[in-house]
């Protein structure tokens, strides 16, 4: 007789999938604003122009992957509330340069991560991204100044999502 043996995967509550897709979605938001990181230079341009595609493809993958296993209605109740969050998130961005908010996103991940509140697992969808987008954060934190404001911006985002039950 042959036995076989279910292993069950957590079942992630709303308020969870949420969790796991805020910051990508973030990222995603910042990274669709035209022009935000391509550089002046010209042969660097194109370069830079397909980095940036293929990080908006992960993180587009990355913040869709935790509604993956719900019904089309649920998934899409979902994503409207996610949209909404980001709207709250999002809403004094123009009053910042797109760097500014990146190093922000930046740090606000790396608290998520190094608290073991969101686990990035190495290969997947938003592995991928930070790894694109981990060069150009780490020159920007050459400077203390630009770090230390990142820093400030993210806790306070973090505080934001806190008191509306998020990352608690």
């Amino acid at each position: 007789m042959s036995r076989t043996i279910n292993f069950l995967m957590p079942v992630l509550t709303d308020r969870q999938r949420i969790e796991l897709a805020i910051p990508a979605y973030l990222l995603y938001a910042l990274t669709g604003a035209a022009g935000v990181f391509v550089p002046v230079d010209p042969d660097l341009a194109a370069r830079a122009e397909a980095d940036v595609a293929e990080l908006r493809r992960n993180l587009r993958t990355a913040c869709l992957e935790p509604f993956a296993d719900l019904t089309p209605i649920k998934r899409k109740a979902l994503l409207r509330r996610l949209e909404r969050i980001k709207q709250m998130a999002t809403a004094n961005w123009h009053e910042h340069p797109a760097l500014s908010l990146m190093l922000m996103l930046w740090c606000f991940l790396k608290d998520l991560t190094d608290r073991e509140v969101l686990m990035l697992w190495e290969g997947s969808a938003m592995d991928r991204a930070m790894q694109k987008l981990m060069p150009m954060c780490e020159r920007s934190f050459v400077r203390e100044k630009d770090g230390l404001a990142a820093q400030a911006q993210a806790y306070a985002l973090l505080c934001r999502f806190q008191a509306e039950g998020f990352y608690r």
